[in-house]
């Protein structure tokens, strides 16, 4: 795929929509999900506790070329612009100009340009796309080698984030939808996968099914049936989609049985229809975040080369070009406020602990220097302090049920009776921390209007950490069902084998 062989129009749109990217990604501070992802990588494994491990394992890699924001995100700066590039590929031998509107509208989607940031979605993203890609090339060559491809993209695809499950039930309805004559291919597109599947399924096998536990239990205790959930998600896809084309998919609804019973695009239904059904079902019961589907929707885009006409994606193009712009002027007006525009805003203090925080951390290293444990009163704290800080902070206290990877990483045996500093955004309850240390205090300073604490503890009782903060963690996280066999639990292991 070379720039040259694209018409010049398509050819600017995707120079440009980059340039934007990189320029919101040197503007963008390290968000607290970014940051975690980087404690990851700075512990290599095959696995983490929320999800599969591949993300850390890009970042991993990247750290050794430096730890600057724009450097650390440059897979999700470049993924779309190369997913757009895929999307005129697939569709350039059938209508070239066409081709060239559909992937100029998927460019200067939102979803394109301000997608800039690394998480998990972001490999999920680019291997669940090739992995179709080379499926459809598999289709056209009728090639063993191709099935194979597509399942090592598709197995990596579910080392990204469990939601390429979802691609692999469209796989399935795509194949029994499509005749006994691909039968064979399937069976080797979901052979090659397995491997990786099977990786997975051992590091949960030794590792407490901590990805089991907590996207199946932990995180959906307490979920309530609601249809304010569901309207949520319909809002969030016509949000994504944006009117003009709903309107024109509606228009066109009579054509859809007929139309998509072309193969490619049976294939490029069931990779989008599949997974946006089962999002369906689940928002009866659970928020459906909008970066959840992010993965499905090149296949959307694929589908608007069939059913929309060139007028009909020109004016789409005009009403999406105006939409992004209207997200990029307003993220430019927001980042030349004076930062005390926001003083009144609930979420101020955690604006200023983002923006600023190589200011926090010059607060910090006298402690470090005095031999203190650096520790933080969250995840989310923890995450986006160690990596502006360059090591890494403990989580002290119970935290929620989000982002545990400290359990795994942090032993608080080694710390008794050692000194620690907590960085808090709040006043702290010393209640909460004096049964804990030998002796308490707290220091504080102020920041652009933001008064932030340090709780000194000193002397640290791991005795009754264990019985009153890591014995109810135990009980609440890693209880894992008996139907489910396992290696020794690392965390029992760890703090309770005796």
């Amino acid at each position: 795929m070379k720039l040259m062989n694209l018409n010049a129009s398509f050819k600017f749109i995707l120079l440009a929509t980059l340039a934007i990217k990189f320029i919101l990604a040197w503007l963008l501070p390290m968000s607290g999900d970014e940051a975690y992802f980087i404690v990851w990588a700075h512990h290599p494994d095959l696995g983490y506790y929320d999800h599969p491990p591949m993300v850390g394992w890009i970042l991993q890699m990247l750290l050794y070329f430096g730890s600057s924001e724009v450097m650390l995100r440059l897979p999700a700066i470049l993924l779309s612009s190369l997913i757009g590039l895929g999307i005129y590929q697939l569709l350039k031998p059938h209508d070239e100009n066409k081709a060239a509107l559909v992937a100029i509208l998927y460019l200067v989607s939102p979803l394109n340009i301000l997608n800039v940031l690394i998480t998990t979605d972001t490999p999920l993203i680019l291997f669940a796309f090739l992995s179709v890609a080379a499926l459809v090339k598999a289709l056209q060559r009728d090639s063993m080698g191709w099935y194979a491809l597509s399942g090592v993209l598709f197995g990596l695809a579910f080392l990204s984030k469990y939601f390429a499950v979802l691609l692999g039930l469209g796989y399935l309805s795509y194949f029994v939808l499509g005749g006994r004559g691909k039968l064979k291919g399937a069976a080797l597109l979901f052979l090659a996968a397995l491997p990786f599947a099977l990786l997975n399924l051992w590091w949960n096998y030794t590792h407490c099914w901590d990805n089991i536990l907590f996207n199946l239990y932990n995180r959906n205790e307490g979920e309530e049936f609601s249809l304010g959930k569901v309207a949520i998600f319909i809002g969030t896809q016509i949000y994504l989609m944006t009117p003009p084309v709903v309107y024109y998919l509606f228009k066109h609804r009579a054509e859809f049985g007929r139309k998509i019973r072309r193969d490619h695009y049976r294939l490029f239904a069931c990779a989008f229809l599949l997974p946006m059904a089962a999002f369906m079902l689940l928002s009866f019961k659970k928020v459906i975040g909008l970066h959840w589907v992010l993965a499905f929707y090149p296949f959307f885009y694929l589908l608007l080369y069939l059913f929309l006409s060139r007028e009909e994606l020109k004016k789409s193009l005009k009403f999406m070009a105006w939409f992004s712009a209207a997200h990029l002027v307003a993220i430019a007006v927001i980042a030349v406020l004076p930062m005390d525009t926001w003083k009144q805003h609930k979420l101020y203090d955690g604006i200023v602990f983002m923006f600023k925080n190589n200011e926090i951390v010059e607060k910090v290293r006298p402690f470090e220097q005095q031999g203190f444990i650096l520790a933080a009163d969250g995840y989310t704290s923890a995450a986006i302090i160690s990596y502006h800080y360059g090591k890494n902070f403990v989580v002290f206290g119970e935290g929620s049920h989000y982002a545990r990877q400290d359990d795994i990483v942090t032993d608080f045996h080694q710390f008794g009776g050692r000194d620690m500093v907590i960085v808090r955004k709040s006043a702290p309850d010393l209640a909460q921390y004096s049964p804990y240390f030998r002796r308490v205090e707290v220091r504080q300073f102020v920041l652009r209007g933001v008064t932030f604490y340090f709780v000194l503890g000193y002397g640290f009782d791991y005795a009754q950490y264990r019985e009153h903060v890591l014995r109810p963690i135990k009980d609440k996280y890693y209880n894992i069902p008996k139907f489910l066999p396992h290696a020794p639990c690392y965390f029992c292991e760890k703090y309770f084998s005796a």
